[in-house]
């Protein structure tokens, strides 16, 4: 007996084996090939089966057995996540043999063979077999993973292995499906995909990561007890020592990821619709009769009484936010109530299902993204004829959020002087929307002004449904930019909760990021919302700075005294 190393061919084979049969003949790898390269709306395949049967099944029961779930939420996703399986080589030997089936799809995954398979496939060129990058998910109900592009450092093929179920067949009304988003143009994806691809036992789908086109999404999962359990991860290019390494590739295809395209955000301030006038400084000392008129129409009485205004500045001064209850008046709240509840009904939301794009389209609504950024509905300005009454009733609330009166109501409550204001009314449909984390870059505060009208709201109390606004420290700038930051990690600064009737008046400092958090589909119903900003004088900015900085100067002399 020897202790000769096998050879480069029989230890090929022997990858082979771990394979469906029929994989790597050269008419399949063909025919993937062909299909590869005509498919919309851009480069992918779907393969159905693409391992022997018998080592699928071992290792999903290993998994199952023996592996730990962390749940992992952040604005993009919600997914249960086990550790990089990359480091299984450094398990201690003991931990390793219950997941010796696992460890071989990894390096039959790696394997040069099926390297070169991918890469006959995609024409993508070689590929690294030393840096390996994949994970275990599993969406259990309420998990998705939001539009992006997978642009993060080298990758260069994105790949999904199906674990689910093998002898449960994946119902697609039960979510969970791979969605794929055309571009309007490149960087910017369509609001609806055009490709959806349910989950499936042993079916494998990759594509090529391209920068501003490989836009998409992971579908909510909808059903309970039934795991969309996969193995997903990518193909890197080849890294320093391997075949086809180019020093100069990594520089060349390190795209921006997902992220650092959000916190791109230009200066959009010329984007504020000026006010004719500026206020006069004892504008923030009280109303006229006319302004009290014209507020009265809609708003609750007791925030027009000169003693709580003054209350609410007080809070204001102190902690920058101040949430108010029953904002609008009974007559305005029950129309909304009513109108709101029967669009939602009519739709089929608040029954846990997921319901197909293009939903809500009624009356102005219209869906608005680019969904790495966002998506939801707005009311279409250039139609104005319409008999549908959330249409009609939050677009008189856009034209009083813009009026010369709550402008004035809002210097009083703030003591801050809006010149100008942008905005809009919006529907967060269950199963569809959200906006992501973005960023305050304008060099200086905004008054975020959102009033909030979900269908039922102690329902949404534990935000367990998302819908939740959320405010967020600045991102740290030696942080990578290609992480998305959970809130409990990265710091909330302010979480409010999708009330019913709630007006949320906040100073958001430079850099500061907000977002929506996604509304599952099993939410009571949309959230529906005014969502305005205002635009603040600099100099009233400037001079809180300063008065800032000399509260520290001061704080500063007084410790050198002491020491």
């Amino acid at each position: 007996m020897t202790n000769e190393r096998p050879s480069k061919k029989s230890r090929l084979e022997s990858q082979k084996e771990h394979f469906h049969p029929d994989l790597m003949q050269e008419q399949s790898i063909k025919t993937i090939h062909d299909a590869f390269h005509v498919s919309k709306p851009y480069l992918h395949c779907k393969i159905d089966q693409l391992m022997n049967d018998g080592l699928l099944r071992n290792v999903r029961k290993e998994i199952l057995a023996n592996l730990h779930f962390t749940v992992k939420e952040t604005d993009i996703y919600k997914v249960f996540q086990t550790g990089d399986l990359a480091n299984l080589d450094g398990l201690p030997k003991e931990e390793l043999a219950q997941l010796t089936d696992l460890f071989k799809l990894r390096n039959a995954l790696y394997s040069q063979e099926f390297r070169d398979f991918v890469s006959s496939v995609t024409n993508c060129g070689p590929l690294s077999g030393s840096k390996m990058d994949m994970s275990i998910n599993s969406y259990n109900n309420t998990c998705h993973l939001l539009n992006h592009d997978d642009v993060i450092g080298t990758r260069r093929v994105s790949y999904i292995l199906y674990l689910t179920d093998p002898e449960q067949p994946w119902d697609p009304k039960d979510g969970g499906a791979l969605e794929l988003y055309p571009v309007v143009k490149k960087g910017i994806p369509a609001a609806e995909p055009t490709v959806s691809i349910p989950p499936q036992w042993n079916q494998f789908v990759m594509f090529t990561v391209q920068p501003g086109h490989s836009f998409h999404s992971v579908e909510e999962v909808v059903v309970e007890e039934k795991p969309r359990l996969s193995i997903s991860g990518w193909f890197h290019i080849p890294q320093e020592g391997e075949p086809g390494y180019n020093p100069d590739a990594s520089d060349e295809d390190l795209a921006k990821s997902s992220l650092e395209q959000l916190q791109e955000e230009v200066d959009s301030s010329s984007n504020f619709e000026q006010y004719a006038e500026p206020l006069e400084d004892d504008a923030t000392e009280g109303l006229e009769e006319e302004d009290l008129r014209a507020l009265a129409e809609w708003m609750h009485p007791q925030y027009l009484d000169m003693n709580l205004m003054q209350q609410m500045a007080e809070r204001f001064l102190e902690e920058s936010v101040i949430n108010c209850k029953d904002i609008l008046n009974r007559e305005w709240h029950d129309k909304i109530r009513a109108a709101t509840s029967h669009a939602d009904q009519e739709d089929g939301f608040g029954k846990g299902k997921m319901m197909p794009h293009g939903v809500g389209h009624r009356g102005q609504w219209i869906c608005q993204g680019p969904p790495h950024r966002q998506r939801y509905m707005v009311l279409e300005k250039t139609n104005t004829s319409t008999d549908d009454d959330t249409s009609k009733l939050f677009a008189s609330l856009e034209a009083k959020f813009s009026s010369e009166a709550f402008r004035r109501w809002l210097a009083v409550v703030t003591q801050l002087l809006p010149l100008g204001y942008r905005g809009q009314a919006r529907r967060f449909r269950p199963g569809h929307d959200y906006t992501l984390a973005t960023t305050n870059t304008r060099g200086q505060g905004m008054l975020d002004v959102t009033l909030c009208m979900a269908t039922t709201d102690r329902m949404w109390f534990s935000g367990e449904f998302g819908g939740y606004e959320c405010y967020m420290a600045p991102h740290e700038e030696e942080e990578d930019a290609a992480v998305y930051k959970a809130a409990d990690e990265e710091g909330a600064l302010l979480t409010t909760v999708a009330g019913d009737n709630e007006l949320c008046i906040v100073l958001r400092d430079e850099g500061v990021m907000r977002f929506i958090k996604y509304v599952s589909a099993h939410a009571p119903g949309s959230r529906w919302d005014v969502a305005f900003e205002y635009d603040l004088p600099e100099s009233q900015d400037d001079e809180d700075d300063e008065d800032d900085e000399d509260d520290e100067d001061n704080e500063g002399d007084e410790d050198d005294e002491t020491d």
